[in-house]
């Protein structure tokens, strides 16, 4: 599962941001559920996603295996997982990272509302909260036009967020890979997203035996779409029960 937009819907205020009621509930009883894994993986950083979430980053990474009860954390789109240590970036990506954060603030000068979030791999230039529509669509361009021409910069757009980069990391290479590792091996993914960034993981499920769902407007390679967060927490709900009751015929056959 993405986070914001997905489980919790937009705040101004990304400290105060919380999942829909219940939806956490559906999650935790699917991650104690036999061959279940569940992931939380967002665009936050790990420390700023386990305030919202009500996780701890230490428990998130004992999780092992599908139904130990434990939900995964993944911060800074797959860039931070809460179960392996921190990249530590070059000379070079550091300067940039500093580089990226002072344009971006100067950016974020121009208008009450804009503001920049730094995380450990990049930094953000969000433009939500900006009541000149005009002003905060011209400081995204100049942030994104700016980080175009800086070597090593990796440059992906959001709702109302440019997010620039030092290392080249996306939540779907970050599934790829985990997939990959897996043991035993996955029979089926299912991801909700509602962002740019969620597609792509949406780009690289396998037809006919993983499950992608947009949540809100826009293009999207998903098969599925919701509306709400709301309507992401009954589904989830539906999914525990349908989950649990396949577990239960499982066990009652063994």
């Amino acid at each position: 599962m993405d986070f914001d937009g997905t489980l919790a819907h937009f705040s101004t205020d990304p400290y105060q941001c919380r999942a829909v009621e219940g939806s956490f509930d559906a999650l935790h009883s699917l991650s104690a559920i036999n061959n279940t894994s569940v992931m939380v993986i967002s665009g936050r950083n790990v420390e700023l996603l386990s305030a919202v979430t009500e996780i701890d980053p230490a428990h998130a990474a004992k999780a092992a295996t599908g139904g130990d009860g434990i939900i995964r954390l993944v911060g800074s789109h797959g860039a931070e997982p809460a179960d392996q240590p921190m990249v530590n970036l070059s000379d070079p990506q550091r300067e940039l990272l500093g580089q990226l954060a002072h344009f971006a603030e100067t950016q974020a000068q121009r208008e009450p509302g804009i503001w920049v979030e730094r995380k450990p791999f990049s930094v953000g230039l969000h433009t939500r909260a900006a009541k000149d529509r005009s002003i905060a669509l011209d400081a995204a361009e100049e942030y994104r036009a700016f980080a175009q021409d800086c070597e090593g910069a990796k440059v992906t757009m959001g709702k109302d967020i440019v997010e620039v980069a030092v290392v080249s990391m996306t939540k779907g290479k970050y599934l790829s890979t985990f997939l990959e590792r897996a043991v035993p091996a996955m029979d089926a993914v299912v991801f909700a997203g509602d962002d740019t960034t969620d597609e792509t993981v949406m780009s690289m499920l396998r037809p006919g035996q993983d499950i992608g769902i947009k949540v809100g407007e826009g293009e999207s390679a998903a098969i599925r779409r919701v509306e709400t967060p709301e309507d992401i927490r009954d589904f989830l709900v539906q999914l525990a029960t349908a989950r649990q009751e396949w577990a239960a015929t499982r066990t009652g056959n063994n």
